[in-house]
Order: C-alpha cells, then structure tokens, then sequence
C-alpha cells in the first residue's frame, strides 16, 4: 500500500502506519516526524478554490445539538451572486443576493450545505428580462475543520506566555476541529507575534480521531502542532469568509441593468431587484471615481520620483506632487463605501 506516514522512534520501538491502519509498540517519540506536504489550503486563510463543476449529491443534514455555527460569505466577484441555502433534499432556496464586494452572515449548523450561483438573465416572449440561477460558484458544506496526518511549511512564533483569556466575548463564532491524524495534537491561537496554548478539556492535548469545540471571534487564527513535535505545523485556520469569486469562463464586466432583470420571476421582489439596481449604478460610479484618483496618485508619484534629482526644477515639482497626493489621499478618505446587503429574501 503507498506510504501515508513515516514515524522515527527508538529502537526499542517499532512502527508499521498505513492508510487506515497503525500497529505501534510502546515506546515514547523522541524524533523528528516525516509526513506528506499538507495541500496550500490547510496551511494558509484565504486560498482560493476552483469553482465546483456540479453540485454534490444529497443535501443539508439535520441540525443537531451543540452544531450551531456562523458562515461568512463575500462576493469578490465582478457580478451579482444568488447565496441558496440546499435543504434536506438538496432543493436549493434563495437566502440572499450579493452585490459585487457585498458579504453577509449566516446563522446555521454543521452538515447544512449552501452555494452560490452567478445570476443569469433570460427574456421571455413578451420581452422582459427575468433572472435564474446560473452557474455554480461555490459549494459549502459547514463541518469541522479537519487536522490531517500531514505536515504545513515550517512556521515558527514564541510562546506569548500569558494566562487564557477567560473574559466575556462580545461576538461568539465556535469553531470545531476534528483531529483525523493517529498522532496526538496540541491547539493554539495565533495573534500575529506569538502563539497562546489553549485548554482542550483538563489537559492540552487532543487525541488522534477526537474533536474540540472553541467558542472565538471571526480573525481568529488556529494552529495545531504534534504534541511530540511542536515544531511540526499540521494545520492553520483563520475564522473568515468564504469567497466567491468569478470563474474563469466568466465575464469580467457586469452586464447593463443585470439588477433590474432580478424580477419575481427570478426569485426575487421588483423591489429587491430596483435596490440591487440602485446599488449597481452606485458601485460604477465609485470605481469611475476610483479610477480618476489612481490616475492622480500615479501622476503625483511620477512627479515625486522626478523630485528626487537634486535641481531646483525638480524641487518645485516636488512641492507640487505633495500637494497634489495630499488632495488625493483626502478624496480617498473622504470616498463614500458602498453598503453591505443583509437583507434575506
């Protein structure tokens, strides 16, 4: 059978690990672990994923006792994006239409299944332009955060030697992670310079094929390191959002009046559809108004760079693109940010 995990012992101890079965002797670790190469995604927040070419078979799970979770879901793609809730049988309902760079939040549990689709406008024989679901982008089972027997990029950080938390937090996002590898785990956060060990019941391991339930905060970042190797990295997870994105048979541009063909017909009110409209509109004129100040940025940096010859001309250019680039930078700050939908249809 190939190779799934190599474990150095004494050799007073021996090891045979294959996938789906260990047969170990006992004998204490006391060297280094050789595992496969973790995939980029259970090393590092925010990895993009290729969209789904069908949806999955089945559908949600019932929800069960001490499964609640947040969802976080962002729209950076270039058009409108439908966000389904999948039930039971895996019909799909409308929960919510994403503008471009929209986000939103949901309330569910471990096992439901939501997705995202581009929308996707027809006419109909009198010529009104109604909109459906179209192309899948994202598919999200919410389920643990699984810990496999393989191993991330060496990443080092001190110890923050400082009590728990144990405060009131003003937002609760749990989050659960499923130890799935034979080897023994300890849990940390992350919080940029250094690592805080976390409690997992009376003592800080976590046993292999066992899981633990944090209560946290969205930003928050995991680690699990072997607990007989810290210094081997076995997962890394930032509570964020999950993106969807445009695929790369998409479109970049967003079609004239796309908002106004979300009618009844297509899922959503006339209303819903004239406000997605209005917000359209609004996010085309602040990317004109984007452009223009990156085209005065660039322009006050050229003149800058010109500046830095030492002559009296370019001094004076100098003067001129330092107030030039204080005027953009305070456009900047004063441009208005488009709003982010919550409303649920």
């Amino acid at each position: 059978p190939p190779k799934a995990l190599r474990v150095c012992f004494t050799p007073t101890a021996r090891v045979l690990m294959l996938r789906g079965l260990f047969i170990l002797t006992a004998a204490p670790l006391v060297a280094a672990l050789d595992l496969d190469a973790c995939p980029m995604d259970r090393c590092a927040a925010g990895t993009p994923t290729a969209c789904p070419l069908a949806p999955s078979p089945g559908g949600s799970l019932p929800a069960e006792e001490g499964t609640y979770e947040k969802v976080f879901f962002r729209n950076d793609g270039a058009r409108p994006a439908l966000l389904l809730r999948v039930d039971g049988k895996g019909e799909e309902h409308l929960h919510v239409v994403l503008a471009p760079g929209a986000r939103s939040t949901v309330e569910t549990h471990q096992g439901a299944v939501w997705r995202a689709r581009r929308v996707d406008t027809t006419s109909t024989n009198g010529g009104a332009a109604t909109a459906a679901p179209g192309r899948l982008l994202v598919e999200h089972r919410v389920a643990p955060v699984s810990i496999d027997g393989c191993a991330c990029p060496p990443i080092s950080a001190p110890d923050c030697g400082r009590p728990p938390f144990r405060g009131y937090r003003t937002t609760w996002d749990p989050v659960v992670f499923e130890n799935d590898s034979p080897l023994p785990v300890t849990m940390s956060w992350f919080d940029g310079d250094c690592e805080e060990s976390l409690r997992i019941g009376t003592s800080h391991v976590l046993p292999p094929f066992s899981s633990v339930r944090f209560i946290a905060t969205y930003g928050h970042t995991f680690r699990a390191h072997a607990a007989d190797n810290p210094g081997v990295l076995l997962r890394q997870h930032t509570i964020g959002d999950v993106v969807i994105g445009d695929c790369h048979d998409e479109r970049l541009e967003v079609p004239a009046g796309e908002g106004a063909a979300l009618e009844e017909a297509g899922a959503v009110s006339e209303a819903d559809a004239a406000t997605l409209a209005s917000m359209e509109d609004e996010a085309a004129a602040l990317r004109a108004s984007n452009d223009a100040l990156r085209a005065r940025l660039e322009a006050a940096l050229d003149a800058l760079r010109t500046a830095s010859a030492p002559n009296a001309t370019a001094a004076a250019a100098g003067v001129v693109a330092s107030k030039e680039l204080s005027a953009a930078l305070g456009s900047l700050l004063a441009s208005p940010v488009l709003a982010t939908p919550t409303k649920a249809f």
